[in-house]
């Protein structure tokens, strides 16, 4: 089969993020099964315009918005041509049903709504929520549509309709996260791009409000976001408890999750939160919003809990409660295994894998 992928970001990307791991671990294993996979992307600076990574043809054109107007001459370029295209929606898709004829499967890891407004100017965050909320229902209606949890199914059909069906194939992680020793002293990590919309501002308040200066808080990754959260930090004077990481190595990411007794997702939304999975393959159970995506990958109890989006105080009260818990870590620490190895990368491949080629023989 001969796959086309559309996607703004790949690995390659700095800003490369949940979205881009999925499809990738997807991609490499249809590659390693003999498919041809070629992913459209836009430039990276130092990166070369086309190579070939993991078995999958990665070809580089335009930039961050004008990759969406030249991937249809792209796609023209092709050879062979694709039998199938996967359009990836990071807030808004390619459209490519208006200049493809082959069968198209629309990606979309959350409805981004609150995001337009949390990251963009007025003006392109009306035109973002216009694109995504009117004209994408519109032109992939009828289409074959993939999302990563049952939330985000849920607000799909609140644009495309009740009735439309969406297939939800879930994230995994990589087999080489697994548990290791806790630090000795208690450590509580945050992993996840600094972004406005990931609400790191919310972990930051509960540091404020924990008074535990014995508590070392580890936010790994970097964005946009982060010169705000160092002023926010030095206006509580919890500088000397927060430590940010920045972008590591996967064995540093792996080494940081064993010791780390407790993780936190405050993001007002996501699609699913692979950094969920990661941290529980590690035995680090997970503090996460009640929103979508997040409240899928959380069960409470399990391998975690959930509090009110926003909600510093309570989000305070239950890191105290499980630091002051160790029966509770220890259990909730094993439930977490148990819960990691019910995802695997590679069921979600040969399900994505089952559905293109349904798609291919255009079976209903």
């Amino acid at each position: 089969m001969k796959i086309a992928v559309l996607n703004w970001r790949c690995f390659r990307h700095p800003q490369a993020g949940g979205s881009e791991v999925y499809l990738h671990e997807q991609a490499k294993r249809w590659a390693a099964q003999g498919h041809s996979v070629d992913w459209l992307a836009a430039r990276v600076r130092g990166a070369p315009a086309e190579e070939v990574h993991d078995g999958i043809s990665f070809r580089r054109v335009g930039g961050k918005y004008t990759i969406y107007m030249k991937a249809q001459a792209a796609l023209r370029r092709l050879r062979p041509r694709p039998e199938v295209v996967i359009d990836v929606e990071n807030g808004i898709p390619f459209f490519s049903p208006l200049y493809v004829s082959c069968p198209v499967v629309l990606l979309v890891h959350h409805v981004h709504t609150e995001v337009w407004r949390r990251e963009l100017t007025p003006p392109l965050a009306l035109l973002g929520r216009f694109l995504e909320s009117r004209v994408m229902p519109k032109v992939y209606r009828g289409r074959p549509i993939v999302t990563v949890s049952p939330s985000s199914a849920e607000m799909i059909r609140g644009l495309f309709g009740a009735q439309t069906a969406v297939e939800v194939i879930y994230n995994a992680f990589s087999g080489d996260l697994t548990p290791g020793d806790k630090a000795q002293r208690p450590e509580i990590v945050y992993l996840g791009r600094l972004k406005r919309y990931k609400s790191v501002d919310v972990l930051l308040d509960a540091v404020r409000l924990l008074h535990a200066p014995e508590v070392l808080f580890r936010l790994i990754g970097h964005g946009d976001d982060e010169p705000r959260l160092r002023g926010i930090c030095r206006e509580y004077g919890i500088s000397d408890r927060v430590r940010f990481e920045g972008r590591v190595s996967e064995e540093d990411k792996r080494r940081f999750l064993q010791r780390a007794w407790i993780a936190v997702n405050p993001s007002m939304m996501e699609g699913w939160s692979i950094t969920n999975l990661e941290a529980n393959a590690c035995g680090t159970p997970v503090l996460g919003s009640d929103v979508p995506g997040i409240r899928d990958s959380i069960r409470p109890g399990v391998n975690g809990d959930v509090f009110p989006y926003g909600a510093a105080d309570v989000l305070a009260d239950k890191i105290r409660g499980l630091l002051d818990d160790p029966d509770r870590r220890a259990a909730w620490s094993e439930s977490s295994l148990a819960w990691a190895a019910e995802f695997s990368w590679d069921r979600s491949a040969d399900k994505w894998l089952s559905l293109l080629q349904k798609v291919c023989r255009k079976e209903p």
